[in-house]
């Protein structure tokens, strides 16, 4: 064999051999990468997983430890709703009486006025309107009352005194 062909037949060995080389060396190095990717996907959802699980724990424990203050927060609920009920109540007992002791009297001041009105927007405010038809009239009632000032009702009551 002529030393020519040896030559270019060992140059191509040579070149051959180089590219196979940088082929498997580049096939490894893939492969490592994807390999390295997968495992760090894996690992990143198995954290995810644990820091679910976590979360998980803590809320059963946050539930349970809320288990009582819900229990106190229904009763301070229900125990509200009595007391406005309760205050309603009065304030319309408190309209009543008033406007009873005005028809009475045969007067009303400026003074009462405003106090009735005062318990009738704050009876309204608290949701006390299922009487509305009786309050509404007694309100109506209450205004058709004469309106004396005290300088009136002192006249008024001296000229009594007077009489007698």
């Amino acid at each position: 064999m002529p030393v020519w062909l040896q030559v270019i037949s060992v140059i191509l060995g040579i070149i051959g051999t180089l590219f196979g080389i940088f082929g498997i060396s580049a096939y490894v190095s893939e492969r490592m990468k994807h390999k390295a990717t997968k495992r760090n996907k894996e690992e990143d959802e198995i954290a995810e997983l644990k820091h679910q699980k976590h979360l998980e724990e803590l809320r059963a424990v946050i539930r349970e430890e809320n288990k009582g203050i819900k229990d106190d927060i229904a009763t301070i609920k229900d125990n509200l709703a009595l007391n406005t009920k309760g205050t309603v109540t009065i304030l319309r007992n408190d309209m009543k009486k008033s406007l009873d002791y005005c028809k009475h009297q045969g007067y009303v001041t400026r003074s009462d006025k405003i106090n009735w009105n005062e318990l009738y927007n704050t009876y309204a405010e608290l949701g006390g309107n299922h009487f509305k038809e009786f309050v509404n009239g007694w309100k109506e009632e209450l205004e058709a009352i004469p309106v004396k000032e005290r300088e009136e009702i002192k006249k008024s009551k001296k000229k009594l005194n007077e009489d007698k």
